[in-house]
């Protein structure tokens, strides 16, 4: 072998040679590599997380269906006249009006006439018929007589309710107390039973519709005391007023309302609200948002310490509020973990130092 290598050509020894050492080299950065790979996870296998934790202690809860909805109108009314004819006054929109109070005035024309027309035709019949029946009573009238003259002062009467109701027609008054939402005439305008005068809403009380699903529609109890906070933060009282017999069939969802006082008419309709239900009382703790994590199942969770372990447990938020997250699923007394949570794992050994008040 050493004899075939000294008769190879000079520039074949020097490749041969080159070739031999680049392989040496690169074995012995791979095996140097490898020593210290083994000595870096020996290091990092024997090396303890610290981490900060503080004692959290449970505290009676009550837990709150919270449904998201909007706020309605507990009533609705589109003024529409009973009979044709012009109109002559409108209130403007945009008042509080009423019960009683006229929106729409229309031209009575010859209705008051006719009015006063039955008026007198009916204190005649009235006048007739009592001194029918004074004669019948001393023998002087028969019965068929005081029937016929019953007859007509019914007839006179209910012409005369005919006419009242033909007047009364022309005065598009308010049901109830509201606001007038809008006004779709003007004056000089000829209407007719088909066509709006204008609309009237109740803003007191007030409603907060919204969706239940079907697994919490049976925890709706009727009249249940609820509280209901507006967009803006405001809080308010009130209780379930309705609760659906059936389901949406595209949602698979129930509505309730939820109703209201709103004596001043301050709260508008379609604002956003929500309805928190009370449905029992819990121990839950109160803990910083910022501390919720995920396991390797996607469960929802924090870490906590047990005897110098880390641990995850699974958790459930009950209630989401500008202090922090009330949740439930942890020990009533436990130590969480709050700073270098993100570090450690479930079941690490860890050195703890405890936050103290």
């Amino acid at each position: 072998m050493v004899k075939k290598f000294k008769s190879l050509p000079t520039n074949y020894k020097s490749a041969l040679i080159i070739f031999v050492v680049v392989v040496m080299w690169i074995a012995s950065g791979f095996l140097k590599s490898n020593d210290k790979e083994v000595s870096i996870e020996s290091i990092d296998s024997e090396q303890i997380v610290s981490v900060r934790a503080t004692n959290i202690s449970a505290e009676n809860k009550i837990y709150f269906l919270t449904i998201r909805g909007r706020t309605e109108a507990d009533s609705k009314v589109i003024l529409r006249p009973k009979t044709t004819s012009t109109i002559l006054e409108t209130l403007d929109k945009g008042q509080n009006v009423k019960k009683g109070d006229v929106i729409c005035k229309l031209d009575p024309e010859d209705r008051v006439a006719r009015l006063d027309e039955a008026i007198a035709n009916e204190k005649q019949a009235q006048l007739k018929f009592d001194a029918t029946v004074a004669l019948a009573k001393e023998g002087y009238r028969s019965e068929n007589a005081v029937a016929s003259a019953e007859a007509i002062l019914k007839g006179a009467v209910a012409r005369r309710e005919i006419a009242e109701n033909a007047v009364n027609n022309t005065m598009l008054k308010a049901p109830f107390d509201g606001f007038v939402e809008d006004i779709n005439v003007k004056v000089g305008d000829l209407i007719s039973p088909s066509q709006m005068c204008g609309s009237i809403i109740q803003l007191d009380p007030m409603i907060v519709s919204g969706e239940v699903t079907e697994k919490n529609i049976v925890q709706m109890i009727p009249d249940q005391k609820v509280s209901i906070e507006l967009l803006d933060g405001k809080k308010i009282d009130g209780q379930i007023s309705y609760i659906s017999k059936s389901s949406n069939s595209a949602t698979r969802t129930y509505k309730i309302e939820a109703t209201f006082d709103n004596k001043n008419g301050l709260i508008r309709e379609g604002i956003t609200a929500t309805i928190k239900v009370p449905l029992q009382e819990v121990k839950a703790q109160l803990i910083p948002s910022y501390l919720l994590s995920l396991n390797d199942a996607g469960d929802l969770g924090v870490k906590i310490v047990e005897d110098n372990i880390a641990k995850f447990l699974k958790i459930q938020i009950i209630e989401d509020t500008a202090d922090g997250i009330w949740v439930i699923g942890l020990p009533e007394q436990t130590i969480l973990i709050t700073v270098g949570q993100e570090y450690v794992i479930d079941g690490q050994k860890i050195n703890t130092q405890i936050d103290q008040g």
